[in-house]
């Protein structure tokens, strides 16, 4: 039997994702690159905005249409399969079986079943021992960074999100087994690893965050080590040490801020206020200036007002990230913020947006222009050249970089090379090969 999974959302979805794939080649499965060529296709969806939502439910009208000429097993997992649940069912009669969060590793069971006739499979349990995911059994993409979940849930309680809704509370992998995750990515030629959580920075499997992360920069062979998302209320002292210290540890962070405005934070129940979040920064020091800080903003979040906007853009300015995430609020199903007053209208928080992606842009591009003639390590990502010519690599700061190479030369993949940086767009920096 032929699969293909496709795969929406954060890099959790997307090490979910090679954990799916890994448990269908177990089974014999043979993994293909389009739809159209599987027996089996696999959404892996995101739910944590609509406009994710509507790519899923687009896909599987498609998948309808193709079912309706041959055979073909559908299935939905991820956040979308968790928080819908038997309603797919009622939205899509055409899907086969639901798959929750937390219930991975009951693919093969629930394909089964549905190759056997039995309609509308569905398994969204709770298994308290879902985070314990065997990495053995993990297929992994052919990337030059290997992701490593170490914690699965959130115990925080935003009023827009509904991560607490699709992965429920927190859990966390013990940190031998994390280690021992890491020791086998390394021995197997990774130089690079991501660990992962929906709040990356409360993990508490024997040991805190920060000595995580000195304990996996021990590791014989490894070069960098990147975590994504943090919690401003998680980020300790002894985090922000370790991440201006330890040379294993990348000079980059991604610390949501979500809206500049202390009563926005207040309705979002975001546990910070403005002045909190910039002392946690300062945690920094003087390594601050060393490295790069990109965060996530929510425009038009219901109540914000035209002050509470311009505060926003006002801490842009204060901090000026390096770059950011920004989206206008998106309302979720079953989420409190749903009980809030939105009335401003959709007009404004498009302008809002755009108003603050401009201004990101400038600060993005001044952030790039700093590294203009300097000469930088950074890891190759592709096998080959692009179609234009360049081929991909990332820095420590999670620079793009567009890497110029001379004919004949070869730069291996998932290494570290010099790289000459010789432009600077908002969007990437160009380089030469050293």
């Amino acid at each position: 039997m032929k699969y293909h999974i496709q795969t929406w959302g954060c890099q959790m979805n997307e090490h979910d994702g090679e954990k799916l794939s890994g448990l269908l080649s177990a089974e014999g499965f043979e993994s293909v690159e389009t739809a159209e060529e599987a027996d089996l296709v696999l959404l892996n969806t995101c739910s944590i905005r609509e406009k994710a939502v509507h790519k899923v439910y687009s896909e599987l009208g498609r998948l309808r249409q193709e079912k309706e000429r041959r055979p073909l097993l559908v299935g939905v997992t991820g956040c979308l399969a968790q928080q819908e649940q038997a309603a797919l069912f009622k939205r899509a009669p055409h899907i086969d079986f639901v798959l929750g969060t937390m219930a991975l590793k009951q693919l093969p069971r629930l394909v089964a079943e549905a190759r056997e006739g039995k309609a509308r499979v569905m398994d969204t349990g709770e298994y308290p021992d879902n985070h314990l995911f065997p990495p053995s059994v993990t297929q992994r993409q052919d990337t030059a960074k290997a992701l490593v979940t170490i914690t699965e849930g959130c115990n925080h309680a935003c009023t827009y999100c509904i991560v607490p809704t699709t992965r429920g509370a927190e859990r966390h992998r013990p940190c031998e087994d994390v280690l021992a995750e890491v020791r086998g990515l390394v021995a197997r030629g990774y130089r690079e690893v991501e660990l992962l959580g929906q709040n990356v920075n409360s993990y508490a499997g024997g040991c805190t965050f920060a000595d995580l992360l000195e304990r996996v920069s021990e590791v014989d062979g490894l070069e960098w080590i990147r975590f994504t998302t943090s919690h401003p209320m998680n980020f300790t002292k002894e985090l922000a040490r370790v991440l201006v210290t330890n040379p294993k540890v990348v000079p980059f962070l991604h610390l949501p801020l979500q809206s500049g405005s202390d009563q926005v934070l207040k309705r979002m129940l975001r546990e910070y206020t403005v002045a909190e979040y910039l002392e946690r920064l300062g945690y920094l020091g003087e390594g601050r200036s060393r490295m790069t800080l990109s965060t996530d903003l929510i425009v038009g979040f219901p109540g914000e007002t035209d002050d509470d906007f311009e505060a926003t853009l006002r801490v842009l300015d204060e901090v000026a990230f390096d770059g950011s995430f920004s989206f206008i609020y998106s309302p979720r199903p079953g989420t409190p913020s749903l009980r809030l007053k939105d009335d401003l209208p959709m007009a404004e928080k498009s302008v809002r947006l755009a108003r603050l992606q401009q201004r990101q842009l400038t600060l993005t591009r001044a952030s790039n222009e700093r590294f203009v003639g300097r000469t930088i390590p950074v890891r190759v990502e592709t096998h080959g050249p692009t179609s234009h010519g360049w081929w991909l690599a990332h820095s420590g700061e999670w620079k793009t970089i567009h890497l110029a190479v001379e004919p004949g030369r070869v730069p291996p993949f998932g290494e570290l090379v010099q790289a000459r940086i010789t432009l600077a767009s908002p969007h990437f920096l160009g380089a030469e090969l050293v």
